[in-house]
């Protein structure tokens, strides 16, 4: 049986099966149909887009989604716009998702944000989004890239922890102190570091140390209070955390919190004396920048506080308080 091929109603070139707009001349279907051609076709612009562009509302569903997120995810518009949106988004990124969308509700537009999204073969993907709300609505307007090859293609993922890694963090801290000198935002970083995590991995293998890597990024990670606050693999056994705002004893209830909640995991650790569970420690640093305080003496000031929680006996968090120069 052959099949007819489809033709365009304006210029009659034939048409791909299930294809929107004429290759030939451009003009959509429904155009063509009713001999309407807009001078800017805004539908064509929507579906031809690379990006990801959607439209959801604060109910947590996506009412329309162009055709890159089917490229990009391999779910279909139907099966993306039935669900929450929130069940596509991986488990560590769902309460910052939550906590972004908030805001978005209130009237604040979301100008940097980056959450994973599951794809149809169960992988995941980084979206680095832009969204701007309509409260009166309840829409949101929002723009994705799928940042993930750009990622990877820059040392920025750890392949077993999906934590940034360092070159991410030392590409992001400038950043985010920059940020935090012009608004007169607090800035916090931490360096957490496994106690005797070598004797660990000497006990009971690189596989069993390589878990434990993952259980405790995956557990710091979720302790991060904002959707711009960074959790970094930044080598071995050692995590670097940048927190942005608030105060500083926020910041140390972060690391208190990731402390306990590594001690609470109950993971036997023999290959100390005296026997006893996986323990980490913590140096924080705290300061409003100013120009005595450049990214790097935040580094210095967190890995020293990081040593005398280790001198210490370790299972602790110690902060240094950057004296202001304003």
């Amino acid at each position: 049986m052959t099949n007819t091929a489809e033709r365009c109603l304006r210029c009659q070139a034939p048409m791909a099966g299930g294809a929107i707009f004429c290759q030939a001349c451009g003009i959509a279907k429904t155009a063509a149909a009713t001999g309407e051609y807009p001078v800017y076709d805004l539908e064509r612009f929507f579906n031809y887009a690379v990006d990801l562009l959607c439209i959801a509302g604060t109910d947590g569903y996506l009412k329309l989604v162009n055709p890159a997120f089917e490229r990009t995810l391999g779910f279909t518009a139907e099966e993306l716009q039935a669900r929450p949106f929130a069940e596509f988004i991986h488990p560590e990124d769902r309460s910052e998702t939550v906590a972004e969308i908030g805001k978005l509700a209130s009237g604040d537009p979301t100008l940097s944000f980056e959450n994973r999204y599951r794809c149809k073969d169960g992988s995941y993907r980084y979206l680095h989004w832009t969204s701007f709300p309509e409260p009166a609505t309840g829409l949101l307007y929002a723009v994705a890239r799928d940042v993930t090859e750009w990622r990877r293609s820059q040392g920025q993922v750890d392949p077993l922890t999906g934590l940034v890694t360092d070159i991410g963090f030392d590409a992001r801290l400038p950043q985010e102190w920059s940020r935090a000198r012009r608004a007169g935002l607090l800035l916090s970083v931490a360096i957490l570091d496994l106690d005797r995590f070598k004797h660990f991995n000497e006990r009971y293998g690189y596989s069993a140390g390589d878990q434990c890597l993952t259980r405790v990024g995956a557990l710091a990670r979720s302790r991060m209070r904002r959707a711009s606050d960074l959790t970094a693999r930044i080598g071995g056994q050692r995590l670097g955390l940048v927190m942005s705002g608030g105060t500083e004893a926020q910041a140390i209830e972060v690391c208190e919190a990731i402390r306990r909640d590594v001690a609470a995991l109950g993971i036997s650790h023999e290959g100390i004396t005296p026997p006893g569970p996986l323990t980490v420690s913590a140096g924080v640093a705290a300061a409003i920048p100013d120009p005595a305080h450049r990214p790097d003496t935040f580094l210095e000031a967190a890995a020293t506080a990081l040593g005398e929680a280790k001198d210490g006996g370790g299972n602790a968090v110690i902060a240094h308080r950057l004296a202001s120069q304003s």
